[in-house]
């Protein structure tokens, strides 16, 4: 298993100081933290998230219920034990997108701007060199998600496409839905 090299749980601290622990999401033991993690994000942030978070069954049955072959969610968790961050590595089966990973991160309001989503984002790409992958995707969302796209371009993630007015708010408004990309194995030159 990949992420037998990560040394899950490990310890992380903030740039605060404040230490959490990265581990596996366990599918059997948090669904309520997981559950509370989600709500603790704002209603209009909920809203661009791929599944209705906020109905504890498809966060059983869409959430919890994954193929680990396929997707690897990695949380932070902080305090007693509450999830304050989920960072998800999505795989295809092999095949013609079998070296491309999708890329997924949600933080808790409270630990934003403390360095835990780059570090988050950080363990994915080695998730992803660890499997042999060639090419990661972070699909982000212009004007709603420009933090994230700021950390990605830290870390070598470069725009490759923009969909724009692809996205709409609650309101109506439209979004240009950006797809970064690192490449990330030395073969991929050769595609």
């Amino acid at each position: 298993m990949p992420t037998a090299k990560h040394g899950y749980p490990r310890p992380l601290v903030l740039k605060d100081g404040e230490e959490v622990w990265l581990r596996l999401l366990d599918p059997d033991q948090d669904e309520k933290e997981l559950l509370d993690f989600y709500r603790r994000l704002p209603e209009e942030e909920r809203w661009y998230l791929w599944h209705d978070v906020s109905d504890p069954q498809v966060v059983r049955e869409c959430i919890l219920h994954y193929d680990p072959r396929l997707v690897l969610p990695i949380v932070a968790v902080a305090g007693q034990g509450h999830i304050v961050a989920k960072a998800t590595l999505y795989r295809h089966f092999p095949g013609a997108r079998g070296h491309i990973g999708r890329l997924r991160l949600i933080l808790d309001p409270e630990y934003r701007r403390r360095r835990l989503g780059t570090y988050l984002l950080l363990d994915l790409v080695h998730l992803g060199l660890d499997l042999g992958l060639s090419l990661l995707v972070a699909e982000l969302i212009r004007g709603v998600e420009d933090q994230a796209i700021r950390a990605a371009e830290k870390l070598d993630f470069f725009p490759q496409a923009v969909l724009p007015d692809y996205i709409r708010d609650p309101r109506g408004n439209r979004y240009d839905l950006v797809f970064m990309v690192k490449r990330i194995h030395r073969g991929y030159d050769d595609f």
